[in-house]
């Protein structure tokens, strides 16, 4: 038996952004929080965002401490100032980074403790602030999930807040807002997309519709992603579709999970500060593979994603699962490359910290949803194999 939900109401559309008053009003909100990074203060967005907040008559107040793995002590200090100006409601304008620590600070400026007492699942009392979330890359998903990634610190570890109504109330995806990412950022970010869906898909939670929106997300990255990121600012249609794949592969993994690939690029994340996105895209194509053959049938059926030469190949020849599978990988394989995706030598991790970074990634609450059980000894194994 399975369940989906999907409480956020979404707007997919270039120049949603202009959405924004309506959409605040629309949750009965007299001051909000825009909570930005600062790489994203070298834009005009945040300023377009707060013109149209000032010309509607709503107080607005500005937190930009945000950091690219987005730190415990950042949202406590943004859920403090939430608390103690009496904001309404909080709009997150941004990557993942922001909009996980949005959701966690909204959520920890109505309840008590720490934020890292509310690691796991339903662990807090009230709901959260109202959320509107304004995705800025091609690969968060975080606009529709219910989950906030946030580093503790102290202990260079990751930790997972998950709620029923940390689901961000409106989700407004404006691709005109990823115009001005630069291409690296739009390839990194684009294969975290597809490594969300891929991911949902083939793991252990997966579920019908999670499959569904999945396979549209893959599909829809594979013939556009690698446009997208050669031409980002002229070519509207590659954008389009990219942030729309970014959107559908959160709605299938916010409901279906992740695994090994976020299980260790988080567990990275935390002890290196190394970007999200950047670590999915190196350790997508090494963790498939160790997957296999427990994922040969899924990656099979993916095939009839592709068109042309692809499909006659492993529809019309019907060749057996494992070539099917070969040439899903052969795929992901040349993407990467044409996206010029770095080898995991370019991240200089030591091999002495590999122990380490298998017990975080067996501690990963998505550890679950693998598709074969995985023990910190299988992720050393992966990880060696990559030296």
């Amino acid at each position: 038996m399975f369940g989906y939900r999907m409480p956020t109401h979404v707007h997919i559309e270039p120049g949603c952004l202009m959405r924004l008053p309506e959409a605040v009003r629309s949750l009965g909100l007299d001051s909000v929080c825009l909570v930005i990074d600062k790489g994203l203060s070298t834009t005009n967005w945040p300023q377009e965002a707060l013109r149209l907040l000032e010309d509607a008559g709503i107080a607005t107040h500005t937190f930009s401490k945000v950091e690219v793995n987005p730190r415990t002590e950042s949202v406590t200090q943004l859920a403090h100032e939430l608390r103690i100006k009496e904001i309404a409601g909080v709009i997150a304008l941004g990557g993942g980074s922001v909009l996980d620590a949005a959701k966690a600070a909204a959520m920890l400026a109505t309840n008590e403790y720490k934020i890292e007492q509310y690691e796991g699942k339903n662990r807090y009392t009230n709901a959260p602030l109202p959320m509107i979330a304004i995705p800025t890359t091609c690969g968060t998903g975080s606009e529709v999930t219910w989950v906030s990634v946030l580093t503790h610190a102290p202990t260079r570890h990751k930790i997972s807040v998950k709620g029923e109504t940390m689901f961000p109330n409106l989700a407004l995806v404006d691709a005109d807002l990823i115009a001005t990412l630069p291409s690296n950022l739009v390839a990194w970010t684009g294969v975290d997309a597809l490594t969300h869906a891929i991911e949902s898909t083939i793991g252990a939670a997966s579920n019908p519709i999670s499959d569904v929106l999945a396979e549209k997300a893959i599909a829809l990255l594979f013939r556009f992603l690698p446009r997208a990121a050669k031409d980002i600012k002229n070519d509207a249609t590659a954008r389009a579709a990219v942030m729309r794949a970014s959107t559908i592969a959160g709605l299938s993994f916010g409901n279906a999970d992740v695994g090994g690939v976020h299980c260790l690029s988080e567990s990275i994340g935390g002890l290196f500060d190394h970007p999200h996105g950047l670590l999915n895209a190196i350790l997508l194509e090494p963790v498939l593979e160790y997957h296999r053959p427990h994922i040969d049938q899924r990656l099979a059926q993916l095939c009839g994603l592709f068109s042309g030469e692809a499909k006659r190949s492993s529809l019309e020849r019907q060749a057996p699962i494992d070539q099917r599978a070969d040439y899903f990988m052969e795929q992901i394989h040349e993407l990467l490359r044409e996206l010029d995706i770095p080898a995991f030598s370019s991240l200089k991790i030591p091999p002495s910290e590999y122990p380490l970074i298998a017990v975080h990634a067996a501690r990963n609450g998505s550890n679950r949803s693998n598709p074969q059980p995985m023990a910190a000894t299988s992720y050393q194994e992966l990880l060696g194999s990559l030296s």
